[in-house]
Formats: structure tokens, C-alpha cells, sequence
């Protein structure tokens, strides 16, 4: 069995290799459910090996058929490999509860057809099931939806039926010969003139680092109530985003940092829950890319118009589409020389930081029998940049991730980001 990559797939398997160079870990990310008890870990860990010997893909790695195009490369079901899970007790003090989860998350997997790994974290009040998977086979909406699949796996004990076909894209060259003139005349403009402001690169193996706020469902309404009022009906995307260039452009101002834009990428992921639950393996997202001038960033109505001008610009000239076909054209290149290519095309540091916000994916409100209280996510960002803010929701509530790395911000400034993040659950 195999599967195709996508233009997509094969630059998250670059930025797998960029990090594997630098720290010998990965393109990895964790979501995390929080649980009101713990499951029986025994037969959680059997039901999930039963589960993923359905999809061989998941203990399979990358390769590269005759007509050059790269492809995941399935081991037949009597070669899939054994669910890792973790067990781990917290007797006292449960707000360490996501001190093993981060460090799974900074932890390679064991071999190149590991993508996935449990850890199952009990504390005296709360149990936290995190599940670290390889951005190479999943994406966060298909992490989620995974995990949605693999409830209903257990209440009717059957094998979820989803899309793995995939062609191997190798028509259409006129069409995307046109869409990677378009993406680098949109590349080029983005620095043309003016210096992106971006934090400096430090190469090394330093983990990730995460503070997580949760909002109960009285402060994520007032937070969406805040969007809508000052952004528009159902455009907490863009508010949020705003919000966190503002905050971020206090840190950028305080560590001198030269330029006069922020380049901001922005993950767009346009299937619906129902899609999701169907493509779930490998990736099936684009971007916007926002460029905002240093000037405007106090004035929230005004970067507001600027955030929501920029996304209707790029939605009408299709740039996430063109993105997308843009890409197919790098899968002919190894995975060194596509990276290399990332670089010259990206000025080696792009990005000022980067920003997601993510739908609830998961559509249940049980794991097995065990109540679930929240979901967010633990992402590890690559580096660059190095620093990344990311909202997700949970049927009412909102998280916020902050994703780090200690040599790009002190501890000052860590509190600084995170009581200003906590704050915009008391915005009216």
C-alpha cells in the first residue's frame, strides 16, 4: 500500500528534515484531552493498538516511486509496530501535569516508522491523555479527528472507512508552472522594500517550551463577543491574530528588534468536520500570509482593516490555492535541496512568529466512558521561528498555547505574553 504525496506533505517532510538536522527530533506536535477520570490504561492501550493495525500507513515512511514522485510507503499489517504508551502518576502537586507531556512532545520517536506515541498523565483530580504524533502524517484537524475516529472505533467496533487516494499529480504543469510564478511574485512583494522584523535564529537541540491558558466558557464568550463586536460575525480569526501582533510587537519593540513589517503565516485548513473525518491522515492545509506594517499595529480598528483587507485580497486572488499547486513543483527536489530552496525563496528568516486558530475537530464528549473536560494542543514550533501563538476551541471553551524556545525570550517576557494572553478572557 502507499499514498502520494501532495506538494504540502512534501514540505512538512523538509521541515521534519530541517529539524531532525538541528536536533534530532522532528516535525513533531501533541493534543492533548483532558479527561474528568482516568480510563483503564490497560485496555486503552489495547484498544489502541487493535485500532491503529487497521491503517499500516501509520508505521510507514517515505519514498520515491519510478516516476520521481515521492510517496508514504505502507509495511504490510503483520509489520506494523506496538502503541507506545506512557503511564505516568502525579500524587501532589497536579499543576506538573504538563511537564511529561512537553517532554514527549521534545522526545524523538523511537524509530523512522514510529509516528505515534501516548502518554496518559493521572493526577489526584484530572487525568490528561496526550497523544504526540508526526506533522508528517497528521495535521491538527486530523489529529483530532483520529482520535474522533478511534471513539467510534470503540463504541461499534468497527473500521472507520477514510480517503486515502491520492494520484500522483504529475499532469496540469502549465497550471502549476503559473501558480509558482504567482506564489513568487506574492513572496518577493512581501519583503520588497521593507525588513521583516524577526527574531534571531539560534541552531541547536534547546526543547520546546509551552504555557497553556484555558478559558472557562464565561471568559471564551466574552472573548468571542469581543471579535465579533469589534471584527465582525464570525471573524475571531482575524481578532485574535490581532491581538497577538499587538502583544507580540510590545516583545519585538523591548528586544530592539530592526524592521518595519511582521510577516505573519497563517495556517488555512478549509475541510469541514465531516471532510476532516474522511482525509484524516497527512496534510490538507494552505496559508494566508499577512504582512503588517510596524505603524499600525496600536491602532487596533486599523490593523483589523488591514488583517481582514489582506484575507479578502488573497481569498479573491485564490493565493492559498495557488500555494498549494505552487508546491507540487518541489517534489521532484530531495528533501536537503527543497529546504535549501525554502531558504533562498524565504530569505532564510521569514516569519516574525507564527499564529493558527483551529475548529473543534472532535466530535464526542467521551473518550471510551470517561467524560472529556478540554482539548488543546502542545505544537512544537520549528525554529525559525522559534515562537508561536495558537487558539483552538473545545465545544465553549478556548485555549492558548504559547510555543517557545528559552533563548528567544526571558522569563519576564514569558509572563508578560501570557498575562496579556489571559487578559482577553476579561475583554468586554
Amino acid at each position: 500500500m502507499k499514498r502520494y504525496l501532495t506538494g504540502i506533505d512534501w514540505i512538512v517532510n523538509s521541515i521534519d528534515y530541517a529539524d531532525k538536522a538541528q536536533s534530532r527530533i522532528g516535525n513533531h506536535s501533541e493534543v492533548v484531552l483532558e479527561l474528568k477520570n482516568p480510563p483503564d490504561h490497560h485496555c486503552l492501550g489495547e484498544l489502541l493498538n487493535n485500532f491503529i493495525k487497521k491503517f499500516p500507513l501509520l508505521t510507514g515512511y517515505p519514498s520515491r516511486a519510478i516516476n520521481l514522485c515521492p510517496y508514504w510507503k505502507a509495511p504490510s499489517v503483520k509489520k506494523t509496530l506496538p502503541v507506545w504508551l506512557n503511564f505516568i502518576v502525579i500524587k501532589h502537586d497536579e499543576l506538573q501535569y504538563l511537564q511529561p507531556l512537553a517532554t514527549q512532545v521534545n522526545s524523538a520517536f523511537h524509530s523512522k516508522r514510529e509516528h505515534l506515541v501516548f502518554t496518559l498523565v493521572e493526577t489526584p483530580s484530572r487525568t490528561f491523555l496526550g497523544m504526540t504524533f508526526d506533522h508528517r502524517i497528521l495535521d491538527a484537524k486530523g489529529a483530532e479527528a483520529f482520535l474522533h475516529l478511534f471513539q467510534q472505533f470503540y463504541e461499534n467496533k468497527k473500521t472507520p472507512q477514510i480517503s486515502l487516494a491520492c494520484p500522483p499529480h504529475l499532469n496540469h504543469w502549465i497550471e502549476k508552472l503559473l501558480a509558482g510564478r504567482q506564489i513568487n511574485r506574492f513572496l518577493l512583494n512581501l519583503t520588497k522594500k521593507e525588513t521583516p522584523r524577526t527574531l534571531p535564529f539560534y541552531p541547536g537541540s534547546q526543547p520546546c517550551k509551552f504555557k497553556v491558558i484555558h478559558f472557562t466558557p464565561e471568559q471564551s464568550e466574552r472573548l468571542t463577543n469581543a471579535a465579533y463586536l469589534r471584527a465582525g460575525y464570525l471573524m475571531f480569526m482575524p481578532y485574535a491574530l490581532a491581538k497577538s501582533i499587538q502583544i507580540m510587537h510590545k516583545i519585538f519593540q523591548e528586544n530592539n528588534i530592526a524592521g518595519q513589517t511582521y510577516i505573519i503565516p497563517v495556517p488555512v485548513d478549509t475541510r469541514t468536520k465531516e471532510e476532516a473525518q474522511k482525509e484524516v491522515l497527512f496534510n490538507h492545509f494552505s496559508f494566508f500570509i499577512f504582512k503588517i506594517s510596524a505603524e499600525k499595529i496600536d491602532n487596533l480598528s486599523e490593523l483589523l482593516a488591514e488583517i481582514k483587507t489582506q484575507m479578502y485580497e488573497q481569498v479573491k486572488n485564490k493565493v492559498p490555492e495557488a500555494i498549494v499547486n505552487a508546491s507540487f513543483l518541489m517534489r521532484i527536489a530531495s528533501l536537503p535541496m527543497v529546504n535549501f530552496f525554502l531558504k533562498l525563496m524565504l530569505k532564510k528568516q521569514f516569519a516574525s512568529f507564527s499564529f493558527s486558530y483551529l475548529s473543534n475537530a472532535y466530535q464526542h464528549n467521551k473518550l471510551m466512558q470517561e467524560n472529556i473536560l478540554n482539548i488543546f494542543h502542545l505544537p512544537r514550533i520549528p525554529k525559525p521561528p522559534g515562537i508561536g501563538i495558537f487558539f483552538n476551541q473545545f465545544e465553549n471553551k478556548i485555549n492558548i498555547t504559547l510555543s517557545y524556545f528559552d533563548v528567544l525570550l526571558n522569563a519576564a517576557q514569558v509572563t508578560q505574553i501570557t498575562n496579556s494572553l489571559e487578559a482577553l478572557g476579561n475583554e468586554e
